[in-house]
């Protein structure tokens, strides 16, 4: 299984309005189990991120050298998948020990707008997730799921996701389900894609998508279904980040905590930082209730 054909769809609604209404944020939240702003951060930043992480692709050989860096334009006849090959793991952690792609999860806006949501503070989760989609890759698009399945913690996780850039439809944006997070814990099997996991929803489910600028922002709750759409720009890649944000009050799994994919560890990612960097470590500034996850 990879992207569900999706037969009902309709815009996102522009949440931004709400930012000054806390309880009306609030309450469509708990009726959507998603919310979409636009231009929650400058441009400026995501694209610089943009900028490195295509760097990153570049010095690994995945792109046309005769094309501008900013396009993403893949090499021909290169194709690579998030998983435990060494040409994957070798450079993600490279994007791993970006310090821009960690910041930007605590970018000032995204902090503030959960606060807003929570009616708290937020603790934005260290297990940061870039996500690097190429053209000639449909079978691994990634599909219908709920981010309980790999958080655990609490319930009332949310995920942020920001396309580096422009993402139109076509270059496979992300789609949600909305309402989906009032079906509970689904049904989960394996699947391709990122994750690797999948649930199943009937075919005539409600969904929202559309177009992404640079700066946009979808955060959905961790019991909402939601997947990528097919890449079928023909050359591009999408690229995407995954950051996740719960109450500060609430218990987290370690996990989260830690690397994503677990390829690395903080040392190596902080290695190259300034030593007195206030990024690192963040959250041990805070009394946190961590549960262990379970093996």
């Amino acid at each position: 299984m990879a992207q569900q054909t999706m037969t009902n769809v309709e815009p996102f609604v522009d949440s931004t309005p709400l930012l000054d209404a806390p309880e009306a944020l609030r309450e469509r939240a708990a009726e959507q189990g998603y919310l979409f702003f636009r231009s929650l951060l400058d441009s400026e930043s995501v694209l610089d991120l943009r900028r490195q992480i295509l760097g990153v692709c570049q010095q690994h050989g995945w792109l046309d050298d005769d094309a501008p860096l900013m396009d993403g334009i893949a090499r021909d006849g290169e194709l690579f998948i998030e998983g435990n090959a060494p040409e994957w793991i070798a450079f993600y952690i490279d994007v791993q020990r970006l310090r821009a792609f960690n910041a930007l999860a605590l970018h000032p806006a995204i902090l503030a707008m959960f606060a807003t949501l929570f009616g708290e503070e937020a603790l934005p989760h260290s297990r940061n997730i870039c996500r690097v989609i190429f053209p000639n890759a449909l079978t691994h698009t990634t599909p219908p799921h709920q981010d309980n399945f790999y958080i655990g913690g609490t319930d009332e996780t949310w995920t942020a996701w920001i396309p580096a850039g422009d993402c139109p439809a076509a270059l496979g944006s992300l789609a949600v389900a909305p309402g989906s997070h009032k079906l509970g814990k689904l049904d989960v099997q394996k699947a391709t894609g990122a994750g690797g996991h999948a649930v199943e929803l009937p075919e005539d489910t409600l969904w929202a998508g559309g177009d992404f600028v640079a700066g946009d922002v979808l955060i959905c709750h961790s019991l909402t279904a939601h997947q990528g759409q097919d890449n079928e720009s023909g050359d591009r890649l999408r690229i995407s980040l995954d950051y996740r944000y719960q109450p500060m009050s609430h218990p987290v799994r370690e996990d989260s905590l830690e690397p994503h994919m677990h390829f690395t560890d903080w040392e190596n990612i902080y290695a190259k930082w300034d030593a007195d960097d206030p990024l690192k470590y963040y959250w041990r500034a805070w009394d946190l209730q961590i549960n262990p996850r379970i093996r």
